[in-house]
């Protein structure tokens, strides 16, 4: 698996390039505005000169910015307005993949609808495939389980582009016991037979600072959190998943990103020389 960070754009992306390749990273997510702001951004010719020289160092993913609330497009226009601006940035830049949270409403089944709407309308309209990420759960949020996945993922038109991000901290907090072996495995199985593994495009390579179940989304460390090193070390181990990528999200506190890569690389399976031929 492919692993780095989400990486901030805010000095441009000459910086974040420098920033990514400080850290080691094989890949990584940024936003591609300002994610606090509906205020759209233009993109001027030199920014998508300094993206290239980006992506030509390692892939980039995007994720949509705060605001958007996929599952009430149908309530406040700015909702698919700002997701359409963001794909429209991400197709100019030449970003294949924008990560989006499903949104929330207290009707989960008419939020599915809508949120699947959304991303209809953005495959539709942009060279953009939509990742829809598994949430904690918090509030009315939707996308807590698989099935709430599964009933967005059903009112999406093109099924070969629909892919799912998994996060492993809003798994957790959702209430999969995946820190112990059989937890995960569990998670996967029924992934697989509702969805099919073949649809999680990405992971988000988070601790969780809240406790199992809690439904409450705080992202930790690695291997300081309540899910623990042994989940991670399984997750990179596991062949099934190995030609996926895995961004960390995790705070951005002094040296922390130099750590959580450290403690991440150290997981992986220990190369086996070749013997002499």
């Amino acid at each position: 698996m492919k692993i780095g960070f989400h990486v901030s754009i805010s000095r441009g992306f000459d910086a974040a390039r420098e920033e990514a390749l400080k850290l080691g990273c094989e890949v990584i997510q940024i936003f591609v505005k300002n994610p606090r702001s509906w205020a759209e951004r233009a993109l001027t010719d030199g920014d998508v000169e300094a993206f290239g020289r980006l992506s030509a160092c390692l892939p980039v993913y995007a994720h949509l910015s705060y605001l958007p609330n996929l599952a009430k497009v149908d309530g406040d226009e700015r909702n698919l307005k700002g997701l359409l601006h963001e794909a429209s940035l991400c197709a100019r830049l030449g970003i294949r993949y924008l990560v989006a949270h499903p949104g929330s409403h207290p009707d989960k089944a008419h939020g599915a609808q809508m949120t699947a709407a959304a991303v209809n309308t953005v495959h539709d309209n942009h060279d953009v495939t939509v990742l829809i990420e598994n949430t904690a759960g918090q509030g009315s949020a939707l996308g807590a389980n698989v099935g709430e996945l599964a009933r967005i993922y059903e009112g999406i038109g093109d099924k070969d582009r629909a892919l799912i991000c998994m996060d492993t901290a809003h798994l957790f907090q959702s209430g999969y016991p995946i820190a112990a072996k059989k937890g995960w495995n569990g998670l996967v199985s029924e992934f697989d037979r509702v969805l099919g593994i073949e649809k999680i495009g990405l992971f988000h390579l988070n601790d969780s600072k809240a406790p199992a179940g809690a439904r409450i989304d705080r992202h930790w460390h690695i291997g300081e959190g309540e899910i623990g090193l042994k989940f991670f070390k399984r997750l990179l181990q596991d062949k099934r998943f190995a030609h996926l990528a895995g961004v960390m999200e995790t705070p951005k506190m002094g040296n922390m990103d130099e750590t959580n890569m450290k403690v991440m690389r150290s997981l992986f399976p220990a190369l086996v020389p070749r013997s002499p031929s």
